[in-house]
């Protein structure tokens, strides 16, 4: 991973329980925290409500024979970790999958989404 700090993030590692797989440069990661939204009346923002937003992680597993979507469809409290070409990691707690899968044999695409108890940045 990169030292340099010009360098800008254009893809990620993605590991479920220190296993390694072969993903699209297409993922994301929203660590979660906290939504805000306003309250209104009488014409004014008055102030706002908070509420909960969870960790969320999509990536696109290309499949292989060595890949097993029943395994990774089971995921419902692993460790990932999503680190990047640019040196920024993070590491998600009691992590599941979110969706049933769907492989796409165009590419031997696999997306996958998951939800994650914490997102904390290492």
């Amino acid at each position: 991973m990169s030292n340099n700090p010009n360098q800008i993030t254009g893809k990620a590692i993605i590991r479920f329980d220190g296993r390694e797989y072969k993903t699209a440069d297409d993922a994301s990661l929203q660590p979660g925290g906290v939504k805000r939204e306003p309250v209104k009346g009488a014409g004014k923002v008055h102030g706002f409500t908070e509420s909960t937003v969870e960790p969320e992680m999509e990536c696109t597993i290309y499949h292989t024979k060595e890949t097993s979507l029943a395994e990774i469809q089971a995921i419902d409290n692993a460790t990932v970790i999503f680190e990047t070409d640019s040196g920024a990691r993070w590491v998600l707690t009691g992590a599941f999958v979110l969706d049933a899968l769907k492989l796409k044999t165009k590419g031997g695409e696999c997306p996958i989404k998951m939800s994650a108890i914490t997102c904390e940045e290492d």
